[in-house]
């Protein structure tokens, strides 16, 4: 997971709750409150991203670390392939 990526999708989030907020005229409490609630979503979707990434990680660090009959070859292809899936 890149941070400038998690930084754009969060920065996207916001500037369509703002431009929501901004097709209807108004700004209140309740169009300020959409954007706040817009900017919390957009950091939980992250977070629980970065939560499931993280236990991807720790799955693949434990099956090596549990030796798993794996030989070095399969260790490698496991910890690529373990990235690959958490890079997105």
């Amino acid at each position: 997971m890149n941070k400038q990526q998690v930084y754009n999708r969060i920065a996207q989030a916001t500037i369509k709750a703002l431009r929501e907020q901004a097709e209807t005229g108004k700004v209140n409490q309740f169009s300020t409150d959409a954007v706040y609630q817009a900017i919390d979503a957009a950091f939980t979707k992250e977070y629980a991203s970065l939560l499931e990434n993280n236990q991807a990680l720790k799955t693949a660090l434990e099956c090596i670390a549990a030796g798993q009959d794996l030989t070095q070859e399969q260790m490698v292809a496991l910890a690529q392939q373990t990235l690959s899936s958490t890079h997105q």
